[in-house]
């Protein structure tokens, strides 16, 4: 029975669709122990639910992968019934080519998961409603009844915890301590993002003159909200506040309204995305110094335009990001910024990756007026003016041999 399944799904199943309500789907937790696009993973198998405790769902998936000795990946997906399906079992491996792009290793790692839930899927009522098409008008269907589904947290999900380490000799010490907390809530219709982080590092270091102590704090909470209008637009806002020594902020604050337009569906956004984003509004600053403009606090409006281009193909990955950022009572008071990226499979065995970050620095209005000592430049300790900031980065490999990529051999 088994073998049949499978050979119905590698011959003919492209997509399962069903035209039930949510409650009535697959409960799954998928343990990645590897890197998995959720996106894509998500808009490919729309037919099950996604739990965020595996104790609650019906079949745990554990997704771990080892190096083959030619350089590939040998996969193994582990599925584990629970309630309802407890007893059932299988192990699914698979390999992928040395030379695979992330598309293809995205498009394996959905097949094979495809595959492995077919034998759970067959014990449900839901085998009466498999299909081997896709069909526009169950998906709405699908998607309409993920609204309705039985969730006491109303698809809330929250986060909270922190963490410190400390490290020292006889000369030098240092304490780091994180607290974080946050919420969200993520719907076809809605997003809504909270989150707020506090940061305190404190170091001591034993000079001739006595010791010298440094501290660093910061906190910041961010709000985000986003309504979808259709496939291709969306609107909302986002507001911050916070403060930082560093910064010489004793608080800021910031509330801007954007809208965004995505040349292509937002449901083809796994594999290519270009979107034009603008925001617009005041921002609040209550400086700790006074700035080199003689300022202790000030409300300027600012607006942004943010330009995202992604693909993701069988030969690789190439992104794009441009943004400008710009105060409204002085248009020299400006930031820009461009950040692109290209992995390129050129033929067999060969590959490049480069790409970089670069940005014009014109709207530094919070740097302190007061002088900066030269330990305060050394640790870091305040923020300095400057015109520009980068990085850039270059990547060539080409691989030749064998192309057989079956053998695991974890020995030592």
């Amino acid at each position: 029975m088994r073998t049949a399944l499978f050979l119905i799904c590698s011959l003919s199943l492209s997509t399962i669709v069903f035209a039930q309500s949510q409650k009535d789907r697959l409960d799954i937790f998928i343990d990645c122990q590897m890197y998995c696009d959720w996106v894509y993973i998500k808009q490919e198998i729309q037919f099950v639910n996604y739990m965020q405790n595996r104790q609650e769902a019906d079949v745990y998936i554990l997704a771990t992968r080892q190096s083959t000795g030619a350089g590939g990946r040998e996969v193994q997906l582990a599925f584990i019934g629970n309630n309802e399906f407890s007893g059932i079992q299988d192990t699914i491996k698979y390999f992928t080519d040395p030379n695979a792009t992330d598309a293809i290793e995205r498009e394996q790692l959905v097949n094979t998961l495809k595959k492995g839930l077919l034998q759970f899927l067959v014990q449900t009522s839901m085998i009466d409603q498999i299909t081997y098409a896709i069909e526009p008008e169950e998906i709405e269907e699908g998607m309409e009844a993920t609204e309705e589904n039985d969730d006491p947290w109303n698809n809330w999900v929250f986060n909270i915890g922190g963490n410190g380490w400390m490290n020292g000799e006889s000369t030098y010490s240092n304490v780091d301590l994180t607290g974080r907390f946050s919420a969200s809530k993520v719907t076809n219709e809605h997003k809504f993002n909270f989150s707020t982080r506090y940061n305190y590092e404190t170091s001591t270091f034993k000079l001739t003159d006595g010791d010298e102590t440094y501290v660093i704090k910061s906190y910041n909470a961010r709000l985000e909200y986003v309504k979808s209008l259709g496939p291709n637009w969306s609107v909302g806002f986002k507001t911050r506040t916070g403060s930082s020594t560093f910064g010489n902020m004793d608080i800021s604050t910031t509330f801007k309204p954007a809208i965004e337009y995505n040349v292509f569906p937002y449901e083809e956004a796994s594999t290519r995305r270009f979107s034009f984003n603008y925001s617009i509004g005041p921002e609040y600053y209550n400086y700790t110094d006074t700035t080199i403009y003689d300022l202790l606090s000030e409300t300027r409006m600012r607006h942004g335009l943010d330009i995202e281009f992604n693909q993701t193909q069988k030969w690789g990955n190439v992104s794009l990001d441009i943004g400008i950022q710009q105060y409204l009572h002085d248009f020299e008071l400006f930031n820009a910024y461009i950040n692109p990226n290209i992995e390129w499979q050129i033929f067999k065995g060969l590959s490049i990756d480069f790409g970089g970050y670069a940005s014009f620095v014109r709207d530094r209005i919070n740097i302190a007026k007061s002088d900066i000592s030269d330990e305060d430049i050394l640790l870091q300790i305040k923020q300095l003016d400057t015109d520009f900031t980068y990085f850039t980065y270059f990547g060539l490999n080409y691989r030749f041999g064998s192309k057989y990529n079956n053998f695991v051999n974890p020995r030592f």
